[in-house]
């Protein structure tokens, strides 16, 4: 390919944003080719993990953080927190001199302050907040470990001092303010807005803290950010960051390729050859915090029957799926939790197929299998449809009749709201969102996750949910961990799912670029990030 040919390619693919503007991204920051854009810029409301990567950590700040090397708690808008001994209130004292993002929309007269913190919690805790009447209560992180609940009071001590008075102690607490859901929002602007009558705006043109300020974009195209200049970390190298929405891995191989890009999500397995004949490309390769599996819905026939579960299950060949769509990128799960986990518990026994044909099997065989199908490329899984069609030839060989239906994500959050929910399997996966255990189990297999639509198996076990509330009860560690084996072991033997992989994260970016921070719990920080 000449140059002349790839210049025009870069200014027709950047048409939207304009070809000068493309070479002023190119010169003062970078453009970064990612799967999927947020449906809001507030990441409060958001569920996929891949959208939220766009927004959460170049916009916003939160109370404190995870250092995405140590995996410690650190400061945040909070430079210093304190528990009470009894572990029920948290205090949080308050950074100075934080400001909040200047945009051709709105100009701040204040710093952040304690008002902030109360504003941005309280839309998620209290039903007669505007703001949360508005999102009708749709909070899927919160909602999904069951934050409010727990909330006894939360109290402004001070312009920089918060509290928060818990009815019973979390372990997981502070791991789930550090998350990326837990953003700061500025009340400020939510007051003039209300003024306006057009609150709903705050969650679409959004206002924080965060090291880069938003905009503009094209939906579903393109967001850009710009460099904000007094972040209290100091101003990030980059001038502009671009975020070019490329759902297909090809595609963004080849902007990749052709210098459209400086940085690509989740090249393909298939890719990986290609990038290594390339000097000028590196490839970041990661353990994931990840996991991909089929849920069987436990509330109806056949999958009610803990017995087809584990016929079910013993059926499937993992190996010939890391085999046939990993390409030597992930690794066979045995637990839903991944080997990085602290609380991962190494089960040598997977569940075995019935060596015999017993009649409840062969009732179970006389009606269709409904498998449902995200059928959107994911970290955990690249290729779905694939994947879904391993397990129903799997399936098919030992006599079940099993009908694939693909499904994007919108539509299969529609259906997994329904009172009455028709499939019998369910191909999906999960990140999880901090370090903690308690975030991955209690969003995923909780009895409340059932009706937020989040426990796709709608597995609700009262031995489950009690040795959960016991672990983030408990202050010890070995307490913990003890809990979390006993979890893990539970899972195994009543099978409302199968853990099938554990996923490599990985990106391509050029060799130009230095300081990029890799979040083991999904998306990427330019804060550092310069060119050579």
């Amino acid at each position: 390919m000449n140059a002349l040919f790839s210049g025009t390619m870069m200014c027709l693919t950047f048409l939207l944003l304009g070809c000068e503007q493309q070479q002023d991204v190119k010169k003062l920051g970078l453009v970064y080719c990612t799967e999927s854009a947020p449906d809001t810029f507030n990441p409060q409301l958001e569920s996929s993990v891949n959208a939220i990567a766009v927004t959460s950590r170049h916009l916003y700040d939160r109370l404190i953080e995870i250092d995405p090397v140590t995996q410690q708690l650190i400061g945040g808008v909070a430079n210093k927190w304190q528990i009470s001994d009894d572990g029920l209130r948290y205090q949080f004292d308050l950074r100075k001199g934080i400001h909040f993002h200047k945009t051709d929309y709105f100009k701040p007269s204040r710093n952040l302050n304690a008002d902030d913190v109360m504003f941005s919690f309280e839309r998620v805790l209290n039903a007669e907040h505007p703001l949360y009447q508005l999102a009708e209560g749709e909070y899927p992180f919160f909602n999904n470990i069951g934050f409010g609940n727990n909330i006894r009071e939360f109290n402004k001590l001070s312009d920089s001092r918060v509290e928060f008075v818990l009815k019973h102690p979390d372990a997981a607490f502070l791991a789930n303010l550090a998350s990326d859901y837990a953003v700061i929002l500025s009340a400020e602007y939510a007051d003039k807005l209300q003024q306006k009558n057009q609150l709903g705006l705050l969650d679409q043109l959004p206002i924080g803290s965060g090291p880069f300020y938003f905009a503009n974009q094209r939906k579903d195209h393109f967001i850009r950010y710009y460099r904000h200049w007094l972040h209290w970390r100091g101003a990030p190298p980059m001038q502009q960051l671009v975020f070019d929405i490329t759902p297909t891995s090809s595609i963004r191989l080849a902007k990749l390729l052709t210098g459209q890009c400086d940085i690509m999500a989740q090249p393909a397995a298939n890719q990986l050859e290609v990038l290594k004949e390339r000097d000028d490309l590196l490839v970041s390769v990661q353990s994931g915090l990840n996991v991909s599996y089929l849920a069987f819905n436990t509330q109806k026939p056949p999958f009610a029957d803990v017995r087809i579960r584990r016929n079910v299950a013993g059926l499937i060949d993992k190996q010939r799926i890391l085999d046939s769509v990993y390409l030597n990128t992930a690794e066979i799960a045995d637990s839903m939790l991944s080997p990085s986990s602290w609380a991962y518990r190494y089960q040598a026994r997977s569940p075995n197929k019935d060596q015999q044909v017993y009649p409840y099997i062969e009732k179970a065989k006389q009606t269709p299998i409904e498998l449902w199908v995200l059928n959107e490329s994911k970290s955990y899984n690249p290729q779905p449809h694939k994947t879904a069609e391993l397990i129903r030839n799997d399936l098919v060989n030992d006599g079940y009749t099993v009908n694939v239906t693909l499904l994007d994500w919108a539509v299969l959050r529609r259906y997994l709201l329904s009172p009455s929910v028709n499939y019998d399997m369910l191909l999906v996966g999960w990140s999880t969102d901090n370090s903690d255990p308690d975030d991955f189990f209690r969003q995923q297999f909780s009895c409340d996750a059932v009706e937020q639509g989040y426990n796709y198996s709608r597995w609700c076990n009262g031995q489950f949910e009690q040795l959960l509330d016991d672990a983030i009860s408990s202050t010890r560690l070995a307490d913990r961990v003890r809990n979390y084996y006993q979890i893990q072991k539970i899972i195994e033997t009543d099978v409302p799912v199968l853990p099938l992989t554990h996923a490599l994260k990985m990106y391509s970016y050029s060799n130009s670029l230095n300081g990029i921070t890799w979040n083991p719990y999904g998306g990427v920080s330019f804060n550092n990030a310069y060119r050579k």
